[in-house]
């Protein structure tokens, strides 16, 4: 059984990948004021629960990091 993939963590937020998530491929920036989904692809927001500079400091982290993303999202979301 798979578990949460934690892919970086900063002093305010965290980029997160859950197991068996839904799609598309995805991953969560969680901060304490709140969780926002971005999509690995593109970087679309799809919630914007985070706070806006954790979420834009989140963003520039997966900017260099898309291919680690992919793979994590690959790993932990795997369909038999």
């Amino acid at each position: 059984m798979s578990r949460v993939a934690t892919l970086y963590s900063d002093r305010n937020w965290k980029i997160k990948i859950y197991p068996d998530d839904h799609a598309p491929p995805h991953f969560h920036v969680q901060t304490p004021d709140g969780e926002s989904l971005v999509e690995i692809d593109g970087f679309k927001v799809l919630g914007k629960g985070a706070n806006p500079k954790a979420l834009k400091a989140a963003l520039a982290w997966a900017a260099n990091h898309t291919a680690d993303l992919q793979r994590v999202w690959n790993e932990q979301n795997r369909r038999s």
